[in-house]
């Protein structure tokens, strides 16, 4: 029998898939309540699309699908040169949650990671919500550790506590 090699592509997220976007995020129900204390909804797809840090610019941000043989499987939404012109930094990666603990995620980021690094970046950086159990497991096995913990800025009225982490590749 032959083997079929799968094949993970982005596709960038423009205003006219945003329903798309949104179908993933309503598989992720645990995440938007622990996140947000609400279901998702296409304003909150709306706002990560027109979020940046601060000291960065739109031209440095990838919002996109994550596609596995052609299907939605996913979203990734990071910046370039964040924090730091080496780094980048992955504010959202999150799976359909209809292919969680199938290793997409795990596997995805086996091929993201030797492209960025082929680009010229060391580091990766992202944020996890203390309270976010689930992914703090996923990021330590990814070798990912935590460097710091803050309280976010980015939705100041969340009062977000953050375990920022990182890794060199």
């Amino acid at each position: 029998m032959e083997e079929i090699k799968n094949e993970f592509t982005l596709e960038t997220i423009t205003k006219d898939i945003l329903d798309r976007v949104l179908e993933i995020y309503d598989t992720n129900q645990e995440y938007f309540m622990l996140s947000m204390n609400e279901k998702p909804s296409m304003e909150s797809v709306i706002e990560d699309m027109n979020s940046i840090p601060p000291e960065s610019g739109f031209e440095k941000k990838n919002y996109s699908l994550i596609k596995l043989n052609g299907k939605d499987i996913g979203v990734i939404d990071y910046i370039v040169d964040y924090p730091d012109e080496d780094a980048i930094y992955i504010g959202l990666f999150m799976i359909d949650g209809r292919f969680h603990r199938n290793g997409w995620g795990k596997e995805f980021l086996k091929e993201f990671i030797p492209i960025i690094k082929s680009q010229g970046y060391k580091r990766i950086r992202l944020g996890v919500l203390d309270r976010n159990k689930i992914a703090l497991e996923f990021w330590t096995n990814r070798g990912f550790m935590i460097v710091k913990e803050v309280i976010s800025t980015i939705h100041p009225k969340r009062n977000w506590k953050v375990k920022v982490m990182e890794k060199t590749i």
